[in-house]
């Protein structure tokens, strides 16, 4: 019920615990989807505080660590269309945990290589993501792009090089 509440601090908490109880094992992982928690994790990735968007951020991030069908959640979610924003965020640190979540994405199945690719905008903002002044940022949108690579097919390589890559 808490990650329902419209109170900054009680939600920040919330997420926090969250992160938290989503770090680690396949299990954990699936006792935080089974909550069903996590298209409120997608909304609270557009909060206005960045406060709130951190632990909501590392919590979706963890989560798209576990398998596959973890990582659909995420993306039937609309996630993508959230961490695509966050790539433009002022904060460097919202940035590099948005590659991170992206490049857990593009190291699943080719079907959610292609989410990322279909996700009007990514691509372009992954390789813009290679030139950012945070060396942590750069480091995670190249683990993304090159996921695409390591697991994709060659029609999804060719996207990737027709985009600017």
């Amino acid at each position: 019920k808490t990650i329902k509440s419209i109170d900054d601090e009680v939600l920040i908490d919330t997420c926090w615990a969250l992160s938290y109880l989503s770090d680690g094992s396949s299990e954990k992982i699936q006792a935080v989807i089974e909550a069903h928690v996590c298209p409120r994790l997608i909304e609270l990735l557009k909060h206005k505080s960045s406060t709130v968007q951190k632990p909501a951020l590392r919590t979706v991030g963890n989560i798209v660590t576990g398998d596959a069908m973890h990582t659909q959640v995420i993306i039937e979610s609309d996630g993508l269309p959230c961490l695509l924003e966050l790539l433009s965020s002022p904060k460097k640190n919202i940035r590099k945990e948005a590659c991170w979540a992206i490049s857990n994405i593009t190291a699943g199945n080719k079907e959610q290589i292609q989410a990322v690719i279909d996700t009007s905008g990514m691509i372009p903002m992954l390789i813009q993501m290679l030139s950012d002044t945070g060396v942590a940022v750069r480091k995670e949108a190249t683990y993304a792009i090159s996921n695409v690579t390591e697991g994709g097919t060659s029609e999804q390589m060719k996207t990737l090089v027709e985009q600017g890559c």
